[in-house]
């Protein structure tokens, strides 16, 4: 059921006999709200989109490199989209096993809400619904109107159900932004330092993944009444199922479990179907426009700092902010390697720390790390200067 809104047609082909009708009728009649409906259906409130794991992820820290911003926490896209990245391999320079991604965003039209599309629709929904008519048939064939009635009242309260459920639209609301605003380009990364993602974009762009969340939008909120008749008709059918099948004859019986345990295979391959994947199909299509995106390779966390806040082509002390914000370390080495970094100019890194102060170990230190952010700076470099020398026609199509 968490899928109906993930998948085409998924609305309209639930009319087959499953199983676990009351489990559907405990876990979605708490979003009914009535005195009468909490009653029946006990729980702790929440809305439709955190219930369908539409929402409810915290994602990696922000730091904007123009603006200013920063977010301890974003929202679930950002959590999507980290994921996605996480799963990317080395692209346009692989040097090591730090792995750091960049995203750039197409310009997105100025729209208050979005209707997201589904993923395509899954011909294999028939099977079980082919399956449950069929034993109904033959039940009424060999004279089984108990279990005939059963299997065609699993069918008809599955398929309401799937449409009541399935009613609701899947929409994105992007956050407000002013045209005016500077770029929104900055560095996402998780608190472990595990991975890095560069954005570049407009602020516009950049907000969809930094505050933007997918709404699910019912036409009977905020009561939802409809749902909690259809949870109560399910609760109902477990009910009579349970009397009335042993009722019925042993071929009769035979025909309601085989139904059962198709629609069963069918709900276990509509589970392993990974969610949250069909949701970064979304994220990546129609809310961020199909965005290029290139993963590097670098040695080391000190050239993958360095190359990700040299890439985002800010000030010497908005660069310098990133490095402190991504390199908490306030020690001597550090200091004085981070520095370096924010003033270095030109598309070749010198190194010309300054040496006052540090004893000959730090001095080796410093030099080590000057050496990983020197293939920091220059790899960074490299990239910008490719970004520029693609048309911005190509930037929306790659």
């Amino acid at each position: 059921m968490s899928s109906v809104h993930l998948v085409q047609g998924r609305r309209w082909l639930g009319w087959y006999n499953s199983p676990g009708s009351y489990y559907v009728a405990k876990k979605y009649g708490v979003l009914a709200r009535s005195k009468i409906w909490d009653g029946l259906y006990p729980g702790i409130g929440v809305d439709p989109t955190t219930m369908l794991e539409l929402d409810g992820n915290i994602g990696p820290r922000y730091v904007g490199a123009h603006s200013g911003t920063r977010m301890n926490i974003t929202g679930h896209l950002a959590y999507l989209l980290m994921e996605h990245c996480s799963k990317s391999e080395p692209t346009t320079l692989n040097l090591g096993k730090s792995h750091l991604s960049i995203i750039i965003l197409p310009e997105s039209e100025p729209k208050d809400i979005i209707c997201l599309p589904p993923s395509p629709f899954d011909p294999i929904a028939i099977v079980p619904i082919c399956v449950s008519i069929g034993s109904a048939v033959v039940c009424a064939i060999f004279g089984d109107w108990y279990c005939f009635a059963m299997v065609m009242l699993g069918v008809v309260c599955n398929g309401l159900s799937c449409y009541v459920i399935g009613s609701g639209t899947l929409e994105f609301k992007p956050p407000g932004s002013s045209q005016y605003s500077p770029p929104g380009d900055g560095v996402l990364f998780n608190s472990s330092g595990s991975r890095v993602m560069v954005v570049k974009g407009s602020e516009r762009a950049v907000t969809r993944i930094t505050r933007g969340k997918f709404n699910l939008r019912y036409a009977s909120a905020t009561k939802y009444h409809d749902i909690g008749f259809i949870s109560l008709a399910l609760t109902t059918q477990f009910l009579l199922q349970l009397f009335i099948i042993p009722q019925g004859q042993l071929f009769g019986q035979i025909m309601f479990l085989s139904s059962l345990g198709v629609s069963w295979m069918f709900n276990a391959y509509l589970a392993s179907m990974d969610r949250r994947d069909l949701q970064k199909k979304i994220l990546m299509t129609a809310i961020l426009g199909n965005p290029r995106l290139d993963t590097v390779g670098l040695p080391k966390w000190t050239s993958l700092v360095v190359f990700a806040a040299v890439c985002l082509e800010a000030t010497p002390e908005a660069t310098r902010a990133i490095l402190d914000e991504m390199i908490p370390n306030n020690t001597k080495v550090w200091e004085r390697l981070k520095a370096t970094v924010a003033e270095a100019q030109g598309e070749t890194f010198v190194n010309q720390p300054n040496l006052d102060g540090l004893n000959k170990q730090e001095i080796g230190l410093l030099w080590d790390m000057l050496e990983q952010a020197r293939i920091g700076y220059e790899e960074a470099k490299r990239y910008t200067i490719s970004l520029r020398q693609v048309s911005p026609a190509q930037k929306e199509t790659v």
